[in-house]
């Protein structure tokens, strides 16, 4: 695993709620708005000591689904590689 410290299930499910300290510490930093933005938006949030809290929903898959499988696991493979040999920069 890339980030094993990280210990999230499920790092792309659709729901995310942030409160506004973690939304100004982490958004701002994010450069993918894509598929890995979920992903890329936790690993900032482990990386400044944020709180992270998983919590069950109920679920209904869309059997109508468009994601393309291939080209976004070519993503979030990219995404995994650059935030893991990212420079650490410090906030100014």
């Amino acid at each position: 695993m890339t980030f094993p410290r990280l210990k999230i299930s499920d790092a792309q499910c659709g729901f995310k709620a942030l409160n506004r300290k973690a939304v100004l510490a982490v958004v701002p930093q994010i450069e993918n708005r894509m598929w890995f933005f979920d992903t890329e938006l936790l690993i900032l949030a482990h990386q400044a000591g944020l709180k992270i809290c998983e919590l069950p929903v109920r679920w209904v898959e869309d059997t109508d689904t468009k994601v393309k499988i291939i080209s976004t696991a070519t993503e979030d493979i990219r995404g995994l590689l650059r935030m893991r040999f990212r420079r650490k920069t410090r906030p100014s």
